[in-house]
């Protein structure tokens, strides 16, 4: 049997719709590589492209790109995050994708693509197919390098005795202090959340996108199941939200907000209890509580984030990082430099996060 394999950018929404189909199916299944992600973000101004390689007419790998435009200077950047889906060891797909994203990257005037996918950071095998197409590691973060996993498949009470003593006690005191977790994935619940979500980016120092963001998160993903916004409620005031993605087996947890009232009833505790029990009962199969310090310490901007998360006895995951692949030196080496087009760079990229929480 011949095999013809061969990359295409995706145009149609048949073409999309089994993107999105292949991303689900594979064991990363991640979110942020689906075409609905790319959309939301082009109110941010990123420009997505997907490819896909494909053998026999088959979908075995791909990528979903977001180009985005550095002012003054005529060019851009390539940034898949999370991305790409495929199997860098079979070197024949891979080595397709980097020449189709090679030949894209000449006629936008790309200087960089920057990848951070999720595979464990001691495979070997992947670093050192990414060492051979010239892929560099960087220290600068965009999407977390490490995280918890929390195995979903476990019962609910496994799970509950799985976390920490103190995660388990302010469980069970939100629920004898009443708070009260709804659903309410709407617009309505969206401007909820983001009320609270304000308190917290100024409580705790961290940059969050405007209201527009979050509401278009909900016009995109909401009637397909992929998103569902929860508030916690106590005496019928909310005073915590989280947005939890869903998609394949797995759910995230990327945006959390609470207020600054009411916060000795541990309602955060509250809300992801009950989305455990909620996933669970949907058959999900594993939460990604998204996002804590890859080497965290006391003293650490994120150290809270990590014990909060922490508490609930998942297993911590640490991926390879920010990998670089550079397509006009000169320009990356500015970009990188202390000159004003870093830091246009940088103004780019800077996620809700506090500022360098990521840096290696």
């Amino acid at each position: 049997m011949n095999v013809n394999i061969e990359c295409r950018i995706l145009h149609t929404e048949e073409e999309f719709s089994t993107w999105n189909e292949f991303v689900a199916s594979t064991p990363e299944c991640t979110i942020i590589q689906s075409y609905e992600w790319g959309e939301i973000k082009r109110i941010s101004g990123w420009v997505p492209i997907r490819i896909a390689v494909f053998e026999n007419d088959r979908i075995v790998g791909g990528i979903s790109l977001q180009k985005r435009k550095i002012p003054y200077i005529g060019k851009c950047i390539f940034y898949a995050p999370r991305g790409p889906v495929i199997d860098v060891t079979k070197r024949e797909y891979f080595s397709a994708l980097m020449d189709k994203i090679s030949e894209i990257a000449k006629q936008y005037n790309a200087i960089v693509l920057k990848i951070d996918p999720e595979i464990d950071e001691n495979n070997e095998r992947v670093l050192s197919v990414l060492h051979e197409h010239n892929f560099l590691f960087v220290k600068k973060q965009i999407q977390p390098r490490a995280t918890y996993f929390l195995d979903l498949t476990k019962s609910a009470e496994d799970i509950l005795a799985g976390c920490e003593s103190k995660t388990r006690y302010n469980i069970r005191l939100s629920m004898k202090k009443g708070v009260e977790v709804r659903e309410e994935t709407s617009l309505e619940g969206a401007r909820k959340f983001y009320d609270i979500y304000e308190t917290t980016a100024k409580r705790d120092a961290f940059i969050i996108h405007n209201y527009n963001y979050y509401a278009r998160v909900i016009e995109q993903m909401a009637d397909k199941g992929m998103v569902k916004l929860f508030l916690a409620y106590y005496e019928d005031v909310p005073v915590a939200g989280v947005y939890i993605f869903a998609f394949g087996q797995k759910i995230w947890y990327m945006y959390g907000a609470s207020s600054d009232e009411f916060r000795n009833v541990m309602p955060n505790q509250a809300l992801h209890w009950h989305v455990i029990q909620w996933a669970q009962e949907q058959g999900y199969k594993i939460y990604d509580l998204w996002g804590v310090p890859a080497h965290p310490h006391e003293g650490h901007p994120l150290f809270g984030v990590y014990r909060f998360k922490k508490g609930f006895g998942g297993e911590f995951k640490k991926f390879i990082g920010m990998q670089d692949h550079v397509f006009k030196p000169f320009w990356y080496k500015l970009m990188n430099s202390g000159i004003k087009t870093y830091v246009s760079l940088r103004s780019l990229i800077k996620k809700g996060k506090i500022s360098d929480s990521l840096e290696e």
